[in-house]
């Protein structure tokens, strides 16, 4: 928005800070700015829809999903034509890639697949690009896809996951494996679940699995001894 006239070069300076706020968890403040910013560009199409990205984005960023998510699909519709433009290209694939991670998060995992499958087609960031096979592999494991979970899950961990991934990455990678009876890799995939931090899946989920795993190799004195952690731990 840049070097166009003064109204877009304002709202270019209110988008900017509107970003900061929302960084700093002062969405109220965010949303007075773009608001500002959106009248500032009422005949401008492309910046319309830029703002209203960066609004539908503060509600995801504060846990308001479902109302992200309509957000979100409202801008596909409102915006359809302006998305026919090839020049408009990233704002419809961010809009597609905050809906199909959101309804993950929404556990709508039958909405999100095709967009997630879709997003493979798209030009991102690296670590993107991870989370993006971190969701499919999950996706395609619930679905009891084995194989195809195996795939994407091998090409995030190819790419490198992100710590907040780490815990269910590990999870569901071991999960898959196990399932694909390759239970060497998947005890080693349930250990590194368990080392790697205290949030989801709980850690008795942790150890059974693990335990699972083991009895499978023919491990039986550790897999008692896990058994043991993950009943100790679910009381």
């Amino acid at each position: 928005m840049a070097d166009l006239d003064e109204p877009l070069k304002r709202a270019a300076s209110l988008f900017e800070e509107a970003e900061q706020c929302q960084e700093q968890g002062r969405f109220e403040d965010a949303e007075k700015l773009l608001v500002e910013a959106k009248s500032l560009v009422a005949g401008n199409q492309q910046a319309c829809a830029e703002v209203d990205l960066l609004r539908a984005i503060s509600l995801l960023k504060m846990n308001e999903r479902e109302k992200g998510v309509q957000s979100l699909k409202a801008i596909l519709s409102d915006y359809a034509d302006l998305f026919k433009n090839p020049d408009s290209r990233e704002v419809y694939e961010m809009v597609q890639l905050e809906r199909a991670f959101s309804l993950v998060h929404l556990e709508r995992k039958e909405e999100a697949l095709p967009l997630l499958e879709e997003a493979l087609s798209f030009e991102l960031e690296r670590d993107v690009q991870s989370d993006l096979h971190c969701h499919l592999g999950r996706c395609y494991h619930e679905h009891s896809q084995y194989s195809l979970a195996k795939e994407h899950f091998e090409r995030a961990d190819a790419l490198g996951v992100s710590d907040d991934w780490r815990p269910l990455f590990h999870y569901y990678f071991g999960y898959t494996l196990y399932e694909l009876k390759d239970f060497q890799r998947a005890k080693r995939q349930f250990i590194l679940c368990v080392q790697s931090g205290n949030s989801a899946p709980p850690q008795s989920m942790r150890y059974a699995m693990l335990a699972a795993a083991s009895r499978k190799l023919g491990e039986h004195s550790e897999a008692r001894r896990y058994d043991e952690k993950a009943k100790s731990l679910g009381r």
